[in-house]
């Protein structure tokens, strides 16, 4: 006889949600989370330089889809690349000034987007998932901290 958790129900309506979720996000979150996107954001957020390496771990991407975007942001301005003063045989990537541009400004749309989404949940349920989200969180990487213990 398998045990079962009351909670197995909603395990299975969570995943359905979260899977709705990006299901309407679709194509626009693929490229902020693991795309272009994703590669300005990080430069933008360390506020300095990286290596393609620390890129590609920060993206969860591959070095060659790191290469390919690094091609196309140089390309369209965004970033730089130049060999390392420290090492000559290291290369780091930086931002233009477009790119943190555009980094900030579809920063800000994004937040605005979300703010917007969280206020037609009112006060209160806004709030509540705010605070419920955290708590996912902090239960997960109590899990993850474990099982790797």
């Amino acid at each position: 006889m398998e045990d079962t958790s009351p909670y197995d129900e909603l395990a299975l309506r969570l995943v359905a949600e979260l899977k709705g979720i990006g299901k309407a996000l679709g194509p626009m979150v693929v490229n902020e989370l693991r795309g272009e996107m994703a590669v300005l954001n990080e430069l933008a957020r360390v506020d300095g330089p990286l290596s393609p390496g620390e890129l590609s771990a920060s993206a969860h991407v591959s070095s060659a889809r790191v290469a390919n975007i690094l091609r196309s942001l140089e390309e369209k301005g965004l970033v730089t690349r130049s060999h390392s003063a420290r090492d000559r045989r290291a290369v780091e990537v930086a931002l233009t000034d477009a790119g943190r541009s555009l980094a900030d400004s579809r920063r800000r749309e994004a937040l605005a987007g979300l703010a917007s989404t969280l206020g037609e949940l009112g006060d209160r349920d806004a709030s509540e998932l705010v605070r419920i989200v955290g708590r996912l969180r902090s239960a997960i990487e109590g899990r993850v901290e474990g099982a790797s213990a």
